[in-house]
């Protein structure tokens, strides 16, 4: 039995599984479709791809791409997504030179031996797939959404585990999607085995508490409330 792609969330989004991340789908008032992060280079934009077709949706229905930071595996597909959709794509300001070629890959930062060889593998993966750069139109800060987006959400920005990281708060269904901010676990929440500044990651993290949520969707692992925070 073939494995489900992704699955509804709740009334307004959507979690793509592509392997090692997750993208997600918001859909719209105006019946449109916003994507979150587009996973690791390869057969992710693919997935994708089926997933919206499986909505009885267009991918072309996609209007926005929106980044919660810059590594890899989270725009690794943007290029290709971007130009299939014509949707618009939007990061944070910090992100943008990493994402548009200005300053080439930006890695992720392990605080152990297992984290940090990590590391060392995706450095030497990349010297054989280069990434296809993108030049995002839209800057992402903190603040409430455009209301031509057709939805009513709030961008946040929560640093930490990179300078560059948004999160983004569905207000409507009180959900809140962080990124690699928190990654999760069969014991709960807990920070993310990178980051680049440990005390923004505990502030980021707060932050997030203080939302009080119903939902928080990682990119990595599984969800939870809010009070299955391991921090």
């Amino acid at each position: 039995m073939e494995k489900a792609i992704g699955r509804r969330v709740n009334s307004q989004l959507h979690e793509i599984n592509l392997g090692y991340v997750k993208a997600f789908l918001i859909e719209t008032s105006n019946n449109n479709l916003i994507l979150v992060d587009t996973g690791i280079p390869g057969n992710s934009k693919d997935k994708i791809i089926k997933y919206v077709t499986s909505l009885n949706k267009s991918v072309t229905d996609i209007k926005y791409i929106l980044l919660t930071h810059a590594h890899l595996d989270h725009f690794g597909n943007a290029y290709d997504l971007q130009k299939i959709t014509g949707a618009h794509l939007g990061i944070s300001q910090a992100g943008i030179p990493y994402v548009n070629g200005e300053q080439g890959v930006l890695y992720p930062i392990g605080h152990n031996f297992k984290s940090k060889m990590f590391v060392n593998l995706i450095k030497m993966m990349a010297k054989f797939s280069k990434p296809k750069y993108v030049k995002p139109d839209m800057i992402l800060k903190e603040g409430e959404f455009p209301d031509d987006f057709g939805v009513k959400a709030r961008i946040l920005e929560t640093p930490g585990h990179t300078f560059d990281s948004i999160s983004i708060f569905l207000e409507e269904s009180k959900t809140v999607l962080v990124g690699d901010l928190l990654t999760g676990d069969k014991n709960g929440l807990r920070l993310p085995d990178f980051y680049d500044d440990y005390i923004k990651l505990l502030d980021s993290v707060k932050k997030i508490k203080d939302l009080n949520a119903d939902l928080i969707c990682v990119s990595h692992g599984i969800d939870y409330p809010p009070e299955r925070i391991k921090v």
